[in-house]
């Protein structure tokens, strides 16, 4: 009965067979025979052929009302079976920024995995706004994100901090006149050597860069817009984008300059293309946070917080943090 609902509810949506069919991906006559099939099946027609657009029949809605459900039903089933087959095959999924989960983490957790040569560690990306429900649902098991979820059934605590660095291509004039601040790619990496450290830089001389910024969705674009503010100007935007790493190699091609984390040079190979500056906002520093459910968890759960704690704590926050 309801082996093609996902058809059905398309037609009904589309109100139109080739709609839906385009929709679907698929060829209008196949949908069409597939849709006659079930009505045959139930011995009442869904659809009002003889409207346009088309319209469903009394048994038609009443037949959608009851797919949405029976697709919900399978929606639900299909996460919780997730959930359970992660478990048994000791699966952790870590949710965290594309950054994190595709430089950082691995690394990271090399050793920890060695350990434990049977665990399966996930990585997801987690759009920002989203990592609460997340963790509730169980869809991710842990997250490392600069959002701090507010919720009861959550724990959250501080994992590290971070500082955020403006990048500039290498070949702009303006890196001559602000010598004295500049780091090359090398210099950076050694910024914290005794003699190494330079001034921050006076951002206003940024007035007049094109900006590279990420979109709204994400911390980094409030919080470029807000540090500029507070150096007395509005960024003038050349492009939005979704991914941090998408905006450095933008930098290195002499696109414009970014906002990003100063832990980015320590993961990509050098490049003589761009140059760093630090920054005086307070702004600047964020704190990156681990958050996790606070039922019980499974031992190994357990095993990879305190881990991750550890491998955090040296460079964790004392007190309040500065997002």
């Amino acid at each position: 009965m309801f082996r093609y609902k996902e058809y059905i509810c398309a037609v009904a949506a589309n109100r139109s067979f080739s709609k839906a069919a385009l929709a679907l991906n698929t060829s209008q006559p196949w949908l069409s025979t597939k849709v006659k099939e079930v009505e045959k099946l139930l011995g009442v027609p869904l659809f009002d052929r003889s409207t346009s657009p088309l319209t469903l029949t009394e048994a038609g809605t009443y037949y959608v009302e009851q797919a949405e459900k029976v697709m919900q039903i399978e929606e639900e089933s299909h996460r919780r079976f997730e959930q359970l087959r992660r478990a048994a095959a000791e699966t952790i999924s870590i949710g965290s920024s594309a950054f994190f989960s595709g430089y950082l983490l691995p690394n990271l957790l090399q050793e920890f995995q060695k350990e434990h040569p049977d665990l399966v560690l996930t990585f997801s990306e987690v759009e920002p706004g989203t990592l609460t429900d997340k963790l509730l649902r169980g869809d991710i098991d842990l997250a490392l994100a600069v959002e701090k979820p507010d919720h009861p059934e959550i724990e959250t605590r501080p994992w590290m901090h971070e500082e955020i660095v403006l990048a500039v291509p290498a070949r702009y004039q303006i890196n001559r006149e602000l010598a004295e601040y500049a780091y090359d790619f090398d210099a950076f990496l050694k910024r914290n050597e005794p003699g190494c450290r330079k001034k921050p830089v006076p951002l206003i001389r940024f007035l007049n860069m094109p900006f590279l910024l990420l979109n709204e969705r994400n911390d980094l674009h409030h919080r470029t817009k807000a540090i500029c503010a507070n150096a007395g100007f509005s960024p003038k935007v050349k492009l939005v984008l979704t991914q941090m790493m998408t905006a450095y190699y933008l930098v290195c091609e002499g696109q414009g300059v970014t906002m990003l984390r100063d832990t980015i040079p320590e993961y990509v190979s050098p490049n003589e293309n761009v140059v760093f500056y630090q920054l005086s906002d307070p702004l600047a520093f964020r704190s990156i946070s681990l958050s996790y459910p606070k039922k019980k968890l499974p031992a190994i759960h357990r095993e990879l917080i305190e881990y991750l704690s550890e491998k955090g704590d040296e460079n964790a926050p004392e007190g309040e943090d500065h997002a």
